[in-house]
């Protein structure tokens, strides 16, 4: 039996505004339907000192939350992980709960079973969702009360770069490479990180061509840079730079190409972004921070405006995607 165009027509017309309404909470946009990343910066904190570190026991140590299919938080961990962090850090990894929308802290962290009301126990009433990742200081006294270090991403990996204490020397921002780097994070925030959630959350088609046009023009830009100028996006060491982009382009075939359609080229169509993209994945066991099964189930399971079905796709592992 056919369906009646009237229906057809009125079922669209609800479906339009229920989507609107939750893209309104999910994803902000402008005027225009261009997404807006919200700006959800907690103020820093006095970052302990290397004395004050080697005077705590290892439960009153900094905690650093991520969670694996963040991409921000991504970042933070690749630098815990090259930088030899966790002598003075202690990695906690929040999980999603789709129902629920939130991170969920499991075992718990100072009494707290949620990022949310551990966001509150550190002083932080925000409104909006509570966000890795989150450095936080637990206090050297178990009674003192919790108190964010950073939540922003990009603060956040040169924090963790300076850190006072780490088993490895390298200097992932050196100050001969500062403006470089800058100039790479103006490109890569906006254009690419942000870039293919801007595709993803595009409210027309408007917006999301805009945001299509500029993201594979940042792509285009680095591959060039890499073939000319490589084997790293400032010179010959890895950097900064190269730690914000990674995550994205890791996510590329398993998320941001079929959910967020990020599909005007395939990645295979950039060599030398490929062959980057491998030998990062291969140094400093940064192969352990890629979880492509749990990107799938969290965002295939928790987007639902973007996958009304929360169907999650099969797909190649890790090492079949990084080697391709």
């Amino acid at each position: 039996m056919a369906i009646p165009p009237l229906f057809v027509k009125a079922a669209r017309q609800i479906w339009s505004f229920e989507w609107e309404i939750l893209m309104n909470g999910l994803a902000p946009s402008d005027s225009s339907g261009n997404y807006k990343r919200p700006i959800n910066l907690q103020k820093q904190i006095q970052i302990p000192t290397k004395e004050d570190l080697k005077s705590r026991a290892s439960n009153q140590m900094p905690g650093l939350i991520i969670g694996k299919s963040c991409p921000w938080a991504h970042r933070a961990w690749m630098i815990y992980q090259i930088k030899g962090l966790r002598k003075s850090i202690n990695l906690h990894i929040a999980q999603v709960d789709n129902a629920g929308g939130r991170w969920v802290l499991n075992p718990p962290i100072k009494g707290c079973k949620n990022l949310q009301d551990l966001y509150r126990k550190c002083g932080n009433n925000q409104s909006r969702r509570a966000t890795v990742p989150m450095l936080f200081d637990p206090g050297n006294e178990s009674k003192s009360k919790p108190r964010i270090i950073n939540n922003e991403s990009a603060e956040l990996v040169e924090i963790l770069n300076n850190w006072p204490i780490c088993d490895q020397k390298i200097d992932l921002n050196p100050e001969k490479c500062q403006k470089q780097i800058m100039k790479w994070q103006s490109l890569i925030q906006e254009n690419i990180n942000n870039g293919v959630y801007k595709c993803g959350f595009a409210r027309n088609q408007k917006s999301y061509e805009k945001a299509s046009k500029n993201l594979f023009s940042a792509l285009d830009n680095i591959e060039e840079h890499l073939q000319s100028k490589g084997p790293w996006l400032c010179g010959k060491n890895l950097s900064i730079a190269d730690i914000r982009l990674f995550p994205t382009l890791i996510r590329w075939e398993a998320i941001y190409y079929p959910l967020f359609k990020c599909s005007n080229k395939p990645i295979e169509s950039y060599p030398n972004i490929i062959k980057w993209r491998k030998k990062i994945f291969n140094m400093y066991d940064i192969k352990k921070t890629c979880d492509v099964d749990t990107w799938r189930k969290d965002y295939f399971g928790a987007l639902f405006p973007l996958n009304p079905s929360s169907i999650i796709p099969k797909g190649e592992n890790i090492k079949t995607i990084i080697n391709n």
